[in-house]
């Protein structure tokens, strides 16, 4: 059977994608920009924690440094646009072709297929080859024609999230940097989606129906203490956000909704944000009851979703979510809008709870029926957790190569 090139910047997925082609030796060679190839990890332990950790987290131990290739001088022009001020989504867009001919490159010489993120498909998915390789996407986020659109009638409502809309739509970038996205499923064989909501807006772009795949994300379940569904305190309300502090995610909306909203004299917000819009950041200001976190260890983000009564992201558009997962890993029910995984996880008795998407009264009425109902619930942890229970990444893994 032949095998696959896969390539993409960062930790993408967790590296599930090549993992499952590892499992099933299907894995020519993963093309990313800082892994922790071996002379790395022998030089790492003479490095300050803080990087250690670093390298650690560029590592995935199941596969093989062989089979990885970096491109560093990708990794360095990468992170010196962003010391120099460069928007991050200029820099991207021009710096992801690079990880598209360099798979086009391997699989020629290897005669393998693709499998490949969208932004880093393009150039490798219009190659001309000597073989007939196999073409397949994995869309991880909406198709801008929908996406777009919908954040445009949100700006103009809230105009002050102008900055965090250009740089999420990559509206200020050349139209050749733009088609890549735009137009690269019509190339592939397949489309993999990890939430309905991706697949459907592929379909409305033109996609066949048939052809896109939906394949939800998993997670390694964290290890809960005894008595880990119940809270410390029952006579306040929590609510916790983690993401980044811009349009897509909805901060705006919760804002609004939590200024309004008739909720226990007690309740408190929770952001976590290492970015935060400057638009944003002025709201939050302006809100009561709100804590803002900038930057946070992993250990105290377990202790605040074990520790809050909800996890909220009314996100606009969102391609799964995976702060979802984590959150009912953990037993904290969630709410969201449809056009994230949440209806591809559960429904309300695994304590997943919907808000209509930009529907700031809905928002308000969900928040204040929930500041009651989870408090006087607490079974619904349970339900929450066992929902998690269902979605290990090996059934993510398994499912990927059955597609294969």
């Amino acid at each position: 059977m032949s095998q696959y090139v896969c390539a993409f910047r960062g930790r993408r997925d967790n590296y599930q994608i090549p993992l499952a082609l590892v499992e099933k030796g299907l894995l020519n060679q993963l093309i990313t920009d800082f892994y922790a190839v071996n002379y790395i990890q022998k030089v790492s332990p003479l490095l300050p924690k803080k990087w250690q950790n670093k390298i650690s987290f560029r590592l995935e131990s199941n596969i093989p440094v062989e089979q990885v290739k970096c491109l560093w001088g990708s990794a360095v022009l990468e992170q010196t646009r962003h010391y120099l001020g460069f928007s991050p989504a200029t820099t991207f867009a021009w710096l992801d072709q690079n990880f598209a001919e360099a798979a086009a490159s391997q699989a020629r010489k290897t005669k393998s297929n693709l499998l490949l993120y969208t932004p880093y498909a393009w150039e490798a998915f219009i190659a001309s080859y000597q073989h007939n390789p196999r073409k397949i996407l994995f869309e991880f986020h909406p198709h801008p024609e929908v996406e777009i659109p919908l954040l445009a009638q949100d700006l103009i409502r809230f105009p002050f999230v102008q900055e965090s809309y250009l740089e999420q739509t990559g509206a200020h970038l050349p139209e050749k940097l733009i088609v890549r996205v735009k137009e690269c499923w019509r190339h592939a064989d397949i489309i993999l989606c990890a939430s309905s909501f991706t697949k459907q807006t592929l379909v409305a772009a033109g996609a066949e129906h048939n052809s896109c795949k939906v394949i939800p994300y998993g997670i390694d379940l964290p290890v809960l203490p005894l008595h880990s569904f119940k809270l410390d305190s029952l006579d306040s309300f929590q609510a916790l956000f983690v993401g980044s502090g811009c349009q897509r995610k909805g901060l705006h909306h919760l804002l609004y909704a939590w200024q309004k909203a008739h909720l226990p004299k007690e309740s408190l917000l929770t952001l976590v944000c290492r970015y935060l819009d400057p638009g944003m950041e002025s709201l939050v200001s302006q809100t009561p009851r709100v804590r803002l976190i900038r930057g946070i260890d992993a250990a105290s983000l377990r202790h605040l979703y074990h520790n809050s009564s909800l996890f909220v992201m009314p996100s606009l558009t969102e391609g799964f979510g995976q702060v979802f997962l984590e959150a009912l890993s953990y037993g904290c029910p969630v709410l969201g809008t449809a056009n994230t995984c949440l209806p591809d996880l559960g429904r309300e008795e695994d304590g997943i709870f919907l808000t209509e998407v930009g529907n700031l009264d809905h928002l308000i009425s969900q928040l204040e029926y929930l500041s009651n109902f989870i408090p006087a619930t607490p079974e619904i942890r349970k339900k929450a957790r066992f929902c998690a229970e269902r979605f290990p990444w090996k059934s993510f893994r398994d499912a990927i190569c059955r597609v294969l």
